[in-house]
Parts: C-alpha cells; structure tokens; sequence
C-alpha cells in the first residue's frame, strides 16, 4: 500500500485572501522538528498542498490539522481537500500534468511540483516514487494534449489585453515571466521593461532590465505582469483605466484599490474557467488512471520484495 496523504487548498476550494492566508501559515511546515512526518510542500499562485507519508494516515493527517490549526487565524478547514494511497498518487498526477490548474495543461505547474519535491529531504520510498512518476506521468501527458493545441497561461493573457504598440512592464524574473517574455518577443512585441531584485544577473536580448526603483513610476507603463514575491504591494497609488495590470503572484504583489483595470489570479481564473475546452480532460485522465493503477501494482511487488526506503531521485 502507498502510505501517503495529500491536504490541501486550490482556486476552485478556497478565495484568494483564504490561499494567501494558508500559504504563509505552511510556509515553515518543511522543519520535521515542527511536524515530525516526512512531507512535500507544494505552494503555487494557485494551491497550497501538502504530501506526507505516515504508516497510520489517519493519524498524520490528524496532527497535521492541529498544526495548521495552530499557524492559521482564520476559519480554512472546509476548504481543504484530502486524498490518501492511490487517489492521492492520482491527484498528484493531475497536478503535474496541469489538469488540476486554472488552465489545462499548463506547464509552469510541473516545474513547480520538481521544485517543491527536490527541496525535500528525508523522504521514504512511498514519497519519492510518486513523485518521480507523477513527473514522468505528466509529462507524457502533456506531450499527448500539446498534439491537441491547448491552450496556455501566456495565451490568456494575450487575449485579455492589446500588447502591440504597448509599454509592457514586467515585475520579477520569475519563470513565468520568463516564459512570457519570450512569448511576446515571439509575437514581435517590443518597449517591454523588466524590473527585478538584481538586473544585473539577467541577460534577456530585446528587453530592459532595471531596478525595482522604476516601480514608483509604474503609471508611464500601458501593460504590467507581475509575478513576484514580495513582503507588501509593489503596485501602489492611482492607476488610469488605460492601464491594465495582471497580478499573478500570491500573495498579491498589486494594491487592489490601484485604480486601474486589474486582473488578479482569480479574476483570471474565473475567465478561464468560461473559456476552457473540457472535452480533452476525459481522455487525459483516463489516461493517468491507467498509468497509476500500473505503477502502483509494481509499487506493491517490489514492496513485497523488500524494497530499500532509499529510492533513486529523477535528475
């Protein structure tokens, strides 16, 4: 048996101000001397989860709703969701594969997810091999729906607004700016300005790249993405209606009572929720099914065999 769990939150469960709340209540939870079980924290614009292993799972998900009890201030518990074994090995592939995300298919989501399971340590077998075959999982997945054209984070925001011809301010040299930036310089867009902690580390022809300074006179700009992290807003002050604003960072790196035409991570969750194509989700989840019945059948043999806590991470 796959003695793993999963709690979390995500934009279909919990409003924005509950997520933030929650991401930075779980912000500390990877410590085992603050909760004594082996864990993944996944925290995304998106979804705060936590994976965990424990031999008895109703006991380790009991302990850790005392914890987060304890670091959140405000009501969350029926926002949260629970799978435990194979389900949970389930809902983890579907994240990977972006099937669980405001936009089908997208592919920041399983960067992140190898992020969030490469900066855990102490993991025991049951973690490791889901992970490393949810990566692997959603990955053929996502070739499969990329054949089928679906759409993209960076698409949703073209069409939200009009670049050509723009100012574009860009905040944070996060990877989905990155990416998104090569999008528009794709699409022959020009004038895009990034500002970052440490231009001097960044190299991007076809753009500038300045301080953070130039924030206090965002206004000059037509078109702002942020996608940073932050301790407060770096969008501040009276925006025009001209101005449109993307925030996708959660926490909010943007004032909501900027005055301008702003579009945070829900707003642009709900759009896309009105625009997605649900017909190719069937056949990618059927897809996943198999594929974890499969594996978690391998996964009781070699058990039986006597398989070693110390599994082989993916490179």
């Amino acid at each position: 048996m796959l003695s793993i769990g999963v709690l979390g939150v995500n934009h279909k469960t919990a409003n924005l101000p509950l997520r933030e709340a929650i991401a930075r209540g779980v912000s500390n939870l990877s410590s085992n001397a603050i909760f004594p079980y082996p864990t993944v924290l996944l925290s995304t614009c998106n979804r705060t989860e936590i994976y965990f292993s424990s031999e008895d799972l109703a006991e380790g998900h009991s302990h850790l709703l005392s914890y987060l009890r304890k670091q959140i201030d405000v009501p969350f518990e029926q926002a949260f969701y629970s799978f435990f074994g194979i389900d949970c090995f389930f809902h983890l592939c579907r994240v990977a594969a972006g099937l669980d995300s405001a936009i089908f298919a997208e592919s920041e989501i399983q960067r992140q997810v190898r992020v969030a399971y490469s900066s855990a340590s102490n993991l025991p077998a049951s973690l490791h091999f889901v992970f490393q075959k949810a990566l692997k999982v959603s990955k053929e997945v996502r070739s499969q729906q990329q054949q089928n054209g679906v759409p993209t984070l960076y698409k949703a925001l073209w069409r939200l607004a009009e670049w050509q011809n723009k100012k574009i301010l860009a905040v944070g040299y996060s990877q989905i700016n990155r990416g998104f930036i090569s999008f528009l310089l794709h699409k022959g867009v020009s004038q895009i300005t990034l500002a970052t902690r440490s231009p001097g580390n960044v190299d991007v022809e076809g753009i500038r790249v300045v301080d953070r300074s130039i924030l206090s006179h965002w206004g000059h700009f037509d078109v702002i993405v942020c996608a940073g992290s932050s301790d407060g807003y770096l969008i501040q002050g009276q925006g025009h209606e001209r101005h449109i604003i993307f925030d996708l960072s959660v926490p909010r790196n943007v004032d909501p009572n900027v005055g301008a035409k702003l579009y945070n991570i829900e707003q642009i969750n709900q759009w896309i929720a009105e625009h997605q194509n649900t017909h190719l989700l069937g056949e990618a989840e059927s897809m996943i099914w198999q594929n974890v019945i499969r594996l978690s059948r391998i996964y009781r043999i070699k058990t039986r065999r006597g398989l070693s806590e110390k599994y082989v991470r993916i490179q």
